[in-house]
This record gives C-alpha cells, sequence and structure tokens, in this order.
C-alpha cells in the first residue's frame, strides 16, 4: 500500500509522523499532566479528612472503654471498633494526604 508501512491498515501520505496516533510505537510512554502542589488538600477533602480522622479516634476511644470496662465487651466490641479505628484512620490518612490519584493510565 502506498505510503503505509506493513504493520499499519491505513496511508501515512502527506509526511506525517508515520506513528503519531500510538505513543507506544514511538517508545513514549503516556505522562499524566502536572498536578499542582499543595500542603493543605482542598476544603472537600481536607474537611472529609478531618471527620474520618474524629471517628478513627472515637472508635479507638470506644475500644479502649470496652476493654478497661469488661472483659467479656472487649472480644466482641473491641475488636469491631478497633477495626473500624484502624481503616477509619486509614481513609483520613488518604483523605488528608490529597487522595488517590487515578489518572495514571491513559486509559482510565
Amino acid at each position: 500500500m502506498p505510503g503505509g508501512c506493513e504493520h499499519c491498515e491505513h496511508d501515512h501520505a502527506g509526511g506525517a509522523d508515520p506513528h503519531a496516533h500510538d505513543p507506544a510505537s514511538n517508545g513514549q510512554a503516556f505522562v499524566p499532566p502536572p498536578q499542582p502542589r499543595r500542603v493543605i488538600p482542598e476544603f472537600a477533602m481536607l474537611w472529609r479528612g478531618l471527620g474520618l480522622l474524629v471517628v478513627a479516634t472515637a472508635a479507638c476511644a470506644g475500644a479502649v472503654g470496652a476493654t478497661r470496662h469488661s472483659a467479656w465487651l472487649a472480644v466482641p466490641s473491641a475488636s469491631l471498633m478497633g477495626l473500624a479505628g484502624l481503616l477509619a484512620g486509614w481513609a483520613a490518612a488518604i483523605h488528608l494526604t490529597g487522595g488517590e490519584q487515578f489518572d495514571d493510565h491513559p486509559f482510565v
């Protein structure tokens, strides 16, 4: 085929870069656009992170209080409150550090 190549099915006539349509064929990887650097996350992430931090602190304090109050309460409730506190603390850390970035792939 005129102006084409053996692994493409379309014409590359006109002097254009033959593989400008496919960055992987040029050896270039997808680079996401640069994000502004923030010391404090945006307002929505900040208040959600602080709220989750309060939930984590209350759940951990409840687990410690249940353990001190009764050994029977420590088994079911302290383990559940401790797990809730751990997960809420993890979510708070994600929110307060700016959240997860899902724009590191060209198809997302």
